[in-house]
């Protein structure tokens, strides 16, 4: 009898600092104030004291002018330059943020205007290399005027681990204020001002757009039973189900061709399906033992790249091309946590979290560093270190299985089974909700304060994160899984599917909006592309004051055509 091996993961350090280090330390911030130079300073989260520190910075208009100034739009992202290594996690969190037509801090005191927290974490773990840029994805994207002053609040009351200096430059005026100077607890005393200021980034995108979303039914080709589905893009998406069936379309559904053209290598059903392209997926199958398959070449042929006897994975998720987690049930005592660093090619296993029970089909989201999957014991699963380390919470008021989690931020997400619930802590803690229709919620997307789940053979949406909720389509036959992403119009587009083959399309149009069609630009203009820089796809935006051919070209750091 083949037994398992005692779940080491030889290159679980090797993952970790990869994974952190896409999600933590290379990102490129779209605008900052300075990326050199500079004074080390252990405000708001380098050593002592233990206690924590606060810190409030001014930014006034044009502060943040490279590589080029930002447009009004809402901040998602901001970014610290470290003076120093670290590696530590600190204790309640907060960030928050407003605008001022102050050019100076107040002296002598806290500056008082109306700001929003826009961050708000109990613990939050954050790993630097000196020299870089560290970034924090806001829970609540700001609204950002470049015209007004930016007023920034950080506060932390504690950490474990080790604390990072930043670096700062010295300007005219009162800029930072601090606060203590020594230890006490938060909330903390104003301490003193300073004419300092902080090497900062932020990430601006544009305005949120209002949408009008509808769905249609589409013609699969297939009538088997289809368990999972992904949306890659508003043209691109997979779906795979029963007996091996893949189907896939490049052409937004029109047309749905198959993905397994050449049966016989993928053995058994299909319960999740992964995909980054129109070219490379992941399937995982358990026929009596678990497997993975992956293609290059849009289906045509799938390559087996991982097996074990007795499991069953759940579900994959790839955070880039190269790094990826799935998880799978208890297999010997221990839940199957598997890390890929290589594209998915291979699979090791990457923690062993000790517990019982079994989790469900593609209830597994992985946003930045935080990870949640579902059980079918009535608990959500949280790891904050990229499925490194793991903490089992139980879902109040949602009895048995969780077969559908859903974050839109790293604070506030869904939890579905026979009803569904809500946290505001990062899935700490949960909350019941109410929710339309009858019977198992089987999967569930979102979006800002939009959330999508399906639930037999309806689609519901609720518009104030699961306050309420709306049915907005009916299909011919029960849901299994709702896949939707961003598309190229800033509207959220994808895929619902079912069982005899069913699927249906969502598309969003923005409405509220001018068409630009008939304004001619006055100058040449090239916009710093969004989303920056590690997704899938990115949006560059240009104009032009007459028509004509345009080329593009993408340099790297070394001046290499790419």
């Amino acid at each position: 009898m083949k037994t398992r091996c005692p779940l080491c993961f030889k290159n679980v350090s090797a993952f970790l600092v990869l994974l952190l280090a896409l999600t933590a330390n290379i990102f490129s911030q779209q605008h900052y104030n300075f990326n050199s130079g500079g004074s080390a300073n252990t405000f708001p989260f380098g050593t002592n004291p233990a206690t924590g520190k606060t810190i409030q910075l001014l930014f006034l208009p044009g502060d943040f002018n490279n590589p080029s100034a930002p447009a009004a739009g809402n901040i998602t992202k901001i970014y610290f330059r470290a003076a120093s290594t670290g590696n530590g996690t600190y204790t309640t969190l907060k960030i928050r943020m407003g605008l001022t037509t102050d050019t100076d801090l107040p002296p002598s005191a806290w500056y008082t205007g109306t700001m929003t927290t826009v961050f708000n974490q109990s613990n939050f773990a954050i790993n630097t290399t000196s020299g870089s840029f560290v970034s924090v994805t806001l829970d609540t994207p700001f609204s950002f005027d470049p015209t007004k002053s930016l007023v920034v609040e950080i506060e932390q009351c504690g950490y474990s681990g080790t604390g990072f200096n930043c670096f700062q430059t010295g300007v005219s005026g009162s800029k930072r204020h601090t606060g203590p100077l020594s230890p006490g607890a938060c909330p903390h005393i104003w301490g003193n001002t300073g004419g300092f200021m902080m090497h900062v980034g932020i990430d601006v995108a544009p305005p949120v757009v209002n949408c009008s979303y509808s769905w249609s039914t589409q013609t699969s080709g297939t009538t088997a039973l289809i368990y999972s589905v992904k949306a890659v893009s508003n043209l691109i998406g997979w779906a795979a189900g029963a007996g091996g069936v893949v189907r896939k379309t490049i052409d937004g559904g029109t047309t749905w061709t198959n993905g397994n053209s050449t049966p016989g290598v993928i053995v058994g059903d299909i319960y999740n399906i992964e995909a980054l392209d129109a070219n490379t997926a992941w399937v995982t199958t358990t026929p009596g033992a678990t497997f993975i398959y992956k293609t290059i070449n849009g289906g045509t042929t799938w390559t087996q790249v991982y097996t074990i006897a007795g499991g069953f994975i759940n579900a994959i998720k790839m955070t880039s091309p190269t790094v990826g987690i799935a998880t799978g049930d208890v297999l010997a005592g221990v839940w199957l946590i598997l890390g890929t660093i290589d594209g998915g090619s291979t699979w090791t296993v990457l923690s062993s979290p000790t517990g019982t029970g079994d989790g469900r089909n593609n209830s597994l989201q992985v946003l930045g560093t935080n990870v949640w999957f579902g059980s079918g014991q009535g608990t959500i699963w949280r790891s904050i270190n990229s499925g490194v380390n793991w903490a089992s919470v139980a879902t109040t008021g949602l009895a048995g299985q969780v077969t559908g989690v859903h974050f839109n931020s790293a604070t506030v997400g869904l939890g579905a089974g026979a009803t569904m619930v809500k946290s505001t802590d990062g899935g700490l803690t949960y909350a019941l909700l109410p929710a339309g229709g009858t019977g198992t919620i089987t999967g569930i997307q979102g979006s800002g304060s939009d959330y999508w789940y399906t639930r037999g053979t309806g689609i519901w949406r609720s518009t104030d994160v699961g306050a309420t909720w709306t049915q907005v389509h009916t299909q011919t036959a029960a849901q299994n899984d709702i896949s939707l992403v961003t598309g190229g119009n800033g509207c959220m587009v994808g895929w619902s599917a079912g069982t005899t083959g069913t699927i249906s399309k969502m598309t969003g149009v923005p409405v509220g909006i001018n068409d630009p069609t008939s304004q001619i630009p006055s100058t040449f203009k090239l916009e710093q592309n969004y989303p920056n820089p590690f997704n899938p796809t990115t949006n560059i935006t240009f104009a032009l004051p007459t028509s004509g051919n345009v080329e593009l070209k993408i340099y790297d750091l070394l001046g290499r055509e790419v």
